[in-house]
């Protein structure tokens, strides 16, 4: 069985507070929600439609890291605050800028807070994998490390 760790620089070291951003196990591709934070932990936006933008550009570099795309995603679930009022006034507009038809799967949840108070949205994807996709991902020992 194939499992990897997925942690790329771009993004928060995450083994340093006790998780991974991506694990592939066998063919499925699991992932932590994805907030809009740099690599230096700085909240990026204190709007919904810069957060979403950095959020999903945190998803992208996970798929880019295993040669996937939005393209790949088969559902998309996200975590917003107040969704009632983000959902029409940022998000969707930048969640039809990522993905295109045939459209992922999704599933909208809202929340009172996530576990920043400054956040205002969090993205997870599932993909399908292949048996080949998986054999094309090249650990590196550090970005993508096999488990």
């Amino acid at each position: 069985m194939t499992r990897y760790a997925i942690n790329p620089p771009e993004l928060k070291d995450a083994r340093s507070i006790g998780y991974n951003h991506a694990i592939i196990d066998s063919q499925q591709f699991y992932m932590a929600g994805q907030v809009a934070m740099d690599a230096d932990s700085n909240v990026v936006g204190d709007d919904i439609e810069t957060q979403a933008r950095k959020a999903y550009e945190n998803v992208g570099i996970l798929l880019d890291a295993i040669g996937m795309t939005y393209a790949d995603v088969a559902k998309v679930t996200t975590h917003i605050v107040d969704a009632k009022e983000h959902y029409y006034d940022g998000y969707k507009e930048v969640y039809l800028e990522t993905f295109e038809e045939p459209y992922p799967c999704h599933t909208v949840l809202g929340h009172d807070q996530l576990a920043n108070e400054d956040y205002l949205v969090e993205v997870e994807v599932e993909l399908p994998l292949t048996e080949a996709d998986v054999d094309a991902i090249e650990p590196d020992g550090d970005v993508v490390r096999e488990l």
